[in-house]
């Protein structure tokens, strides 16, 4: 048997995520399958679309990718941001075809896994920490319905930039300090705000001096303050 683990490994072993992505885990249950074709992705390139067929699932590499899906009236609905070591495609598994739409906000890099090898290891075992991946994508989901349907915008966008500050901490950033990759446009249709809302709140958050932003860089100066905003309904 062909051993594709030494043959994909040596692009691996010279990744940041060698040790934590989905790619390594599935290698340790089944060393024999092909995962890693690396895809480098400009801005606005999709990685899928809505209604393409389903074969592949993604490891981010680098840089950022939205997924969001599209409705009957050509309207762009914000599903989720996806950074480093993130997995996009999941939300698709049980369909024949992707449920949803991702494309880059920079440039970036994707690693494909073939959801046929996924799913004959799934059918063995479901790891943990698979199940764990998924589970946190939903609650990431659970949090956006909860700031669209019970919070004003100020309180919005403040847990917005907890939320984004929390998922860079795996990805070394101190928890305080983070990039948004991201458009006001993007975060408004993200939140369920105007663009114009999402400016004039950030800018009150900085005048206020819980946050500073330089550009798209962010310093959260305050949490006590924006964590207490953030519980505001």
């Amino acid at each position: 048997m062909k051993d594709y683990k030494q043959e994909v490994s040596k692009g691996c072993e010279r990744c940041i995520w060698n040790n934590s992505c989905i790619g390594s885990k599935l290698l340790e249950y089944a060393p024999y399958i092909k995962i890693f074709q690396s895809h480098i992705l400009s801005v606005n390139d999709h990685v899928f679309n809505t209604g393409d067929t389903l074969s592949t699932l993604y490891v981010i590499k680098s840089g950022a990718i939205k997924s969001y899906v599209t409705n009957h009236s050509g309207d762009e609905q914000i599903l989720n941001f996806s950074l480093p070591n993130d997995v996009i495609g999941l939300d698709s598994y049980d369909s024949d075809q992707y449920v949803s739409s991702a494309i880059a906000l920079q440039t970036s890099s994707v690693c494909a896994i073939p959801l046929v090898e996924v799913k004959k290891i799934l059918n063995e075992v479901v790891p943990e920490w698979l199940l764990k991946l998924a589970l946190d994508n939903f609650k990431r989901h659970v949090r956006n319905i909860s700031l669209l349907n019970n919070k004003k915008a100020k309180s919005r966008i403040a847990a917005f930039l907890i939320d984004t500050a929390d998922n860079c901490k795996p990805l070394g950033c101190s928890g305080k300090d983070f990039e948004l990759s991201m458009s006001r446009d993007d975060i408004g249709n993200y939140l369920g705000l105007a663009s114009e809302t999402v400016s004039r709140k950030l800018t009150l958050l900085q005048q206020e001096g819980w946050v500073k932003m330089e550009r798209r860089q962010v310093t959260i100066v305050d949490i006590a303050h924006l964590s207490e905003t953030a519980q505001h309904r």
